[in-house]
């Protein structure tokens, strides 16, 4: 499904204003494709934001190390945003060093949050249940899958590691979210079983996911990177 059809959303608003001076509406149809560029980007970075999420947690449970971060920072992003991307590879257990396979090498890219002047990101949260699982909430509510149970974090169901990140999108000024990929969507409720405005109050500020990434070395010189979500809940990986 695609987020926003700004062809039919513009060609619309013209037609409407058919009758009148295309000068006089040519600010209004730049605001409006401004709106829907905001809409889309917003889209794509939570979307973003959750994958990487779900692979930075994956990594960890699949051993995967830390070989590199860099922290970009809103005033160096062109998207004012800001930014970790985060380098991850597999160590050979026949030489103890890192693999050079292509396949034992991957990067992941986690933005941080941004006013919401134009549009607000609904807020996602990674928990550490009591089953030693990470799992997605909602305004501080587990998010519940379509089979009624709570929608792990690190993109796996646990038995055959089919992939249960879920997708979110806006549809008719609401978020709605998918646990298939696309192909069905539903609403995303808020803690109060509410419908979530993708417009809401102007100057919000977006949560990030990932609060901090801190380096610690232990006492025998081993270093690791502790990544600290939103509430306080951490997890890590070691770093070569």
């Amino acid at each position: 499904m695609k987020t926003i059809s700004r062809f039919f959303l513009l060609a619309g608003f013209a037609f409407s204003m058919g009758l009148c001076s295309c000068t006089d509406y040519q600010d209004e149809v730049d605001g409006l494709d401004k709106r829907v560029t905001v809409l889309e980007n917003l889209v794509n970075r939570t979307n973003q934001n959750i994958k990487g999420v779900s692979q930075l947690l994956a990594a960890a449970e699949e051993g995967w190390v830390i070989t590199g971060i860099v922290e970009v920072p809103a005033k160096d992003d062109p998207d004012g945003v800001g930014y970790r991307t985060i380098t991850l590879g597999k160590i050979d257990p026949a030489t103890g060093k890192l693999s050079t396979k292509p396949e034992d090498k991957k990067v992941i890219t986690i933005t941080n949050g941004k006013k919401g002047d134009d549009a607000t990101e609904p807020n996602l949260e990674v928990r550490k249940g009591e089953d030693g699982v990470y799992y997605w909430f909602i305004d501080g509510k587990p998010l519940i899958g379509p089979d009624g149970k709570q929608v792990p974090a690190n993109g796996k169901d646990g038995k055959d590691g089919k992939s249960t990140a879920p997708l979110l999108n806006i549809q008719d000024g609401f978020w709605v979210i998918s646990y298939d990929s696309g192909e069905t969507w539903e609403p995303l409720l808020d803690k109060d079983g509410n419908k979530i405005s993708a417009t809401g109050e102007n100057g919000k500020d977006a949560k990030t996911l990932i609060e901090d990434a801190t380096i610690k070395v232990d006492t025998e010189g081993n270093r690791y990177v502790i990544f600290t979500f939103y509430d306080g809940t951490t997890v890590t990986l070691p770093l070569k």
